[in-house]
């Protein structure tokens, strides 16, 4: 759910969905604006992807519930994608108490928020037998999948919430007034 960008590359997905589509209880649900909808749409058709819904945009505020509806989230990128792009849905996700399937870079943000979160499983991306191999272990295991987004939202509580955030701005501030303090009141050379 949400932006369908370039840095994603959901054709993946598409192609994963394809090599999954004899498991007729796994459905890839994909929402996002209409032109992009209208181009994985394609790929569903040259694939024979089925199993892969297409839905448009719904209202910001439905977001956490949209999310809280799937048994598992995707989070995907391309391998080329800088290191310090991070999604924000995975904040989203982790808070929703789902777990995360991440089809991106080993060296990036992304992946070391999912691991660190302890909240889903990290594959390589634009890698779609990869991909569908994770989502056909999830399927097989719901127990694990209850314990990742158990441990996801456990980790988002701790280190997302807002208390958590005011205290790590408190944080950085101090620093920051303290290396400026320092410099202020340095004696002046003579």
């Amino acid at each position: 759910a949400g932006n369908i960008a370039l840095t994603q590359g959901l054709q993946t997905v598409v192609q994963a969905a394809a090599r999954l589509k004899h498991i007729t209880e796994i459905a890839f649900v994909i929402v996002g604006e209409s032109t992009a909808l209208a181009r994985l749409q394609q790929d569903c058709e040259t694939y024979k992807a089925n199993n892969v819904m297409l839905l448009p945009f719904e209202p910001r505020e439905k977001l956490p519930e949209l999310l809280a509806a799937a048994d598992v989230s995707l989070v995907v990128q391309k391998r080329r994608v800088t290191n310090f792009n991070m999604p924000s849905k995975i904040q989203v996700i982790l808070a929703s108490g789902r777990a995360i399937l991440a089809s991106v870079p080993e060296t990036g943000t992304a992946q070391k928020a999912v691991q660190q979160s302890g909240g889903g499983v990290v594959v390589a991306p634009e890698d779609p037998q990869a991909l569908a191999e994770a989502v056909e272990d999830l399927y097989l295991h719901p127990a694990k999948v209850d314990a990742l987004g158990e441990q996801g939202r456990n980790y988002a509580v701790e280190n997302y919430g807002f208390e958590e955030a005011l205290n790590h701005y408190e944080a950085l501030f101090a620093a920051v007034a303290a290396s400026h303090a320092e410099k202020i009141l340095a004696p002046l050379p003579k």
